[in-house]
């Protein structure tokens, strides 16, 4: 029952582990290969993904609950807002590093609207803008980083919304 509950609850490990079963049944040599891929992959992102919990961490231990509660909760008022905005223009890599940090943030005492408005203005990612005006012009970076920042907070407002009050107990643990 136990081996069950963990399979629900791990439900993309599971289907990935039954997916690999299934194609070692049916072509054992790609299989081989897409295992050769995926461990090649791993040890690739391995480094960068502790690393990455290595800086949640130290948020989690030098940053108070205090200072994230005013800067990035209720508190912050609209500058958390627009702070949130610029905060996740820069940053940059993949999704696996930005989602731990959110939660930490969030456990931290950030609001909802502030960890949506991350997420939104992170698809900007000024770091980044020559290399999209490079292949797809000026016009389209403009036009799309603008309305990208220009919706992210009544964005944020609404998910905040939607999310209320809640525990965060309900969500992230």
């Amino acid at each position: 029952m136990m081996i069950l509950r963990w399979f629900a609850s791990q439900w993309l490990v599971s289907v990935v582990l039954l997916l690999y079963l299934w194609a070692g049944w049916t072509a054992p040599e790609k299989t081989v290969r897409a295992l050769q891929y995926g461990g090649t992959l791993l040890l690739s992102v391995g480094l960068l993904i502790v690393a990455v919990m290595g800086l949640v961490g130290l948020i989690q231990t030098w940053i108070s609950r205090d200072v994230v509660a005013r800067l990035l909760g209720k508190k912050g008022g609209i500058k958390a807002l627009f702070l949130a905005a610029l905060c996740g223009t820069l940053l940059i890599g993949p999704p696996y590093i930005i989602f731990p940090l959110l939660m930490t943030v969030r456990k931290h005492g950030a609001r909802w609207a502030v960890i949506t408005i991350v997420l939104a203005a992170y698809a900007v990612k000024l770091p980044m803008i020559p290399l999209e005006v490079g292949f797809l012009g000026w016009p389209f970076s403009l036009g799309r980083s603008v309305l990208t920042l220009l919706f992210a907070i009544p964005i944020g407002l609404l998910v905040e919304r939607l999310m209320g009050d809640s525990p965060d107990h309900e969500y992230l643990d």
